[in-house]
């Protein structure tokens, strides 16, 4: 009788488990957590999980808890695709994923059935993807590009030269920088091309490019990464251009890497909000629950605040529709007309699926932090 009661209780229990396990809301994140973009793909997922606590900590979504899915796709584009189609009938939405080949790969074979909102880096051939599950979030690789060059123009600064991989981001953005340059009248100083090697960049063949180039400001462009060891690099042969960098530039990752004096002055544009002030509501927000739930106890990246973003938005989109499925995400995103989060605005539509069009250009100043 014992041995009937007790297997009476596991079989309820198994049965308990397997329908609390059923009412789970689960996020994919297809990205890179090893290889050459983990730190952006790690700190996108780590941004993300701190919304995902903070939700479920309230009760999660209409009493259902939200789970964080993460397939580690190696940063092969090849991975990427098979990951991305396995989310299928399993996640709701994913996190941003990250690299430019994988993202090109994903626009070449057309595979896209959940909604996907955010991509890193955010090249043409992404931004110009008729995909309806495709879902934008930061400011394009183009505006942040031309919101630089617009600057240096305004200054009279003429001869600017260019610091980039030897990949589809890479050759996107040189074709920019010339076509930009080109409207005004003007020509590339220099183009020098750095090789990605697994998690580390091969600097040599971009250095030399440069040797005995004249040029008045340098863009540079790439990982982490390869942009901290290239300002090192750069900087400790006594380069003296002013040097500019996308979001995708790491400033602590800078500092770190070439020391305060060397990175004091480096120029990088914004995508995110400052997330020194907390006199925006939703950065606000966002640090309240990143003290409260983040893993660590060092201070919160730009890349944390955009996958905090990310969740966000396709929680919001739920709440929207009430449907936790991938085409109630996909519709309550549509609905996101001019949706001010708190001093930082999204804007989606049926027709438009660009997001944020919020540029900002910020500085590393002599104690090594941020000022905009």
């Amino acid at each position: 009788m014992r041995t009937i009661t007790r297997t009476f209780v596991l079989s309820v229990a198994l049965a308990a488990c397997a329908q609390a396990a059923a009412q789970e809301i689960v996020i994919g994140h297809v990205a890179g957590y090893t290889g050459p973009v983990s730190k952006d793909a790690v700190e996108l997922g780590a941004g993300a999980q701190v919304f995902v606590d903070a939700l479920n900590d309230k009760g999660g979504f209409n009493g259902r808890k939200v789970r964080i899915v993460v397939a580690d796709d190696g940063s092969k584009a090849e991975n990427t695709l098979k990951l991305i189609a396995e989310m299928k009938g399993k996640a709701v939405a994913l996190l941003p994923m990250v690299g430019s080949a994988n993202a090109a790969a994903l626009v070449k074979e057309n595979l896209l059935e959940t909604p996907l909102v955010g991509t890193v880096p955010s090249p043409e051939i992404v931004r110009t993807w008729r995909n309806p599950n495709l879902f934008h979030i930061r400011a394009s690789d183009r505006q942040q590009t031309e919101r630089i060059l617009e600057a240096l123009v305004t200054l009279g600064v003429k001869d600017i030269a260019v610091f980039v991989p030897n990949n589809p981001f890479g050759e996107q953005a040189t074709k920019q920088v010339e076509t930009y340059l080109q409207s005004r009248g003007l020509k590339l100083a220099a183009s020098a091309v750095y090789t990605l090697v697994g998690p580390t960049a091969d600097l040599e063949p971009a250095l030399q490019a440069l040797q005995g180039k004249t040029y008045q400001a340098l863009m540079m462009f790439g990982p982490p990464i390869g942009v901290a060891d290239g300002i090192k690099a750069l900087k400790a042969r006594g380069e003296t251009a002013q040097i500019y960098a996308l979001s995708y530039a790491d400033s602590k990752l800078i500092v770190q890497t070439a020391g305060p004096e060397l990175a004091r002055g480096v120029v990088i544009s914004q995508v995110m909000p400052n997330l020194n002030t907390r006199a925006i509501p939703f950065v606000r927000a966002f640090r309240d629950d990143y003290a409260k739930y983040a893993k660590t106890k060092d201070e919160p990246t730009n890349f944390n605040i955009e996958g905090y973003l990310a969740a966000k938005l396709i929680v919001e989109a739920m709440r929207r529709t009430k449907s936790a499925t991938p085409e109630g995400v996909r519709r309550g995103l549509e609905q996101m007309a001019s949706y001010d989060l708190g001093g930082y605005a999204i804007d989606y539509s049926a027709a438009s699926h660009q997001g944020s069009g919020f540029v900002d250009l910020s500085v590393i100043a002599v104690n090594g932090h941020l000022q905009y």
